[in-house]
């Protein structure tokens, strides 16, 4: 990175508030990808190289989900289903971000999709993290909180070292599955089901 260069990016990480165009410029820039917005600060600054890696693990399953669950939701027309590049707004307006992630595989009901070439301003109805090195389990319930607060449905946390799927609800505890069990979709995602073992299997 260029003198230039780093000292833009150091500006645009100090402008207060984060607009969109802010969010979507860091984000944009090499290293700064995973970033993601807590209470209008950035989050993720003190994560070197190797930390902010996905990983091939990860990468494939999401790849997995997007395709069990992708084929799914366009077959029967029931929303969109985004990878976790896609950024979506819990909290704030295009003109101050308060709460911004990036959900490893997110769905969203057909009656609450609006097509936008920017970012999506809402929760996403199903969210999916996928949990590797070096993010903690707290540190995920954490956000789990926060989508919860901001009208998210569901919550999937994948556990890859247990290959273990936690099922996370508003209102009750999480339901744990495993492989040689199926997660229903419930009212969600009305008639599917998905096998843990494709997850970790496949």
């Amino acid at each position: 990175m260029t003198a230039r260069e780093t000292t833009r990016i150091n500006d645009l990480l100090a402008a207060r508030p984060i607009t969109e165009a802010i969010a979507a410029e860091v984000l944009a820039t090499p290293g700064y990808e995973h970033l993601e917005i807590v209470n209008g600060e950035w989050v993720g600054l003190d994560k070197n190289e190797e930390e902010m890696t996905t990983g091939e693990e990860r990468g494939w399953i999401e790849a997995l989900l997007i395709v069990l669950i992708g084929g799914y939701v366009v077959k029967h027309k029931l929303g969109r289903v985004y990878p976790g590049d896609v950024t979506f707004v819990l909290d704030g307006q295009p003109g101050n971000i308060r709460r911004m992630c990036e959900p490893d595989v997110a769905f969203v009901a057909l009656e609450n999709v609006t097509p936008t070439q920017g970012f999506i301003f809402r929760a996403p109805d199903l969210a999916i993290e996928i949990i590797s090195p070096p993010q903690t389990y707290s540190a995920m319930t954490d956000k789990i909180d926060d989508y919860f607060r901001s009208g998210t449905q569901q919550v999937w946390l994948v556990l890859p070292d247990k290959k273990q799927v936690e099922v996370h609800f508003p209102d009750k505890k999480p339901e744990k599955y495993r492989i040689g069990q199926s997660i229903p979709g419930g009212d969600l995602l009305p008639g599917f089901t998905l096998e843990v073992a494709q997850v970790f299997e496949a």
